[in-house]
């Protein structure tokens, strides 16, 4: 992807120094500051969906605490093995959703030019909101990745709620089971 983002971000500043248009929406720091909002899948929404949610479940609130300071910085596999996201059905559907949501918000949002386009490479590890008006040298590039960072908590939240229903009977039934055998 380096091959195509690093003449794309280039292509970008030589425009915005001579005054032109600029010529490319995606680049790196598109999908960084407004994409991959806590890692790939937009998982900093997954940790909120289920601090919003999932309180009756232990496990998924001990994942989503250890999950919460690397997420803020871009880096998921605490969430992605902890939960697991990996091999999960139920948050397969989300993972896939959100970067599509997000990605078509944030395309449009720069097109109609609500937003500018991104000039500054940012450390894929700025967090979203700070990363999206640094990259973009704008206000507006914060209020994208914060209304694309609700957006990724709207698209976790019954998926999270589900998964969390589906955990407790799972728990319930074992407990069942044990009580049933050791007797």
């Amino acid at each position: 992807m380096q091959t195509i983002n690093i003449p794309a971000i280039e292509a970008n500043v030589k425009a915005l120094e001579a005054g032109k248009e600029l010529p490319y929406i995606v680049n790196k720091p598109f999908f960084d500051s407004f994409v991959n909002l806590g890692g790939t899948g937009a998982t900093i929404g997954l940790i909120i969906a289920i601090f919003i949610v999932a309180r009756k479940h232990k496990a998924y609130m001990t994942v989503s605490k250890l999950s919460a300071a690397p997420g803020v910085f871009n880096i998921n596999e605490p969430m992605m093995f902890g939960l697991p996201i990996v091999l999960n059905p139920i948050m397969f559907i989300p993972y896939i959703l959100a970067p599509l949501v997000l990605v078509t918000v944030a395309y449009f949002a720069t097109a109609i030019g609500w937003v500018p386009a991104c000039t500054i490479v940012t450390p894929w590890t700025t967090p979203p909101i700070i990363g999206g008006a640094l990259a973009t040298q704008s206000i507006a590039g914060g209020v994208l990745a914060a209304v694309n960072l609700g957006l990724s908590i709207l698209i976790f939240l019954p998926f999270a709620k589900i998964a969390q229903i589906q955990e407790l009977r799972r728990e319930k039934e074992a407990l069942a089971a044990e009580g049933v055998t050791a007797e």
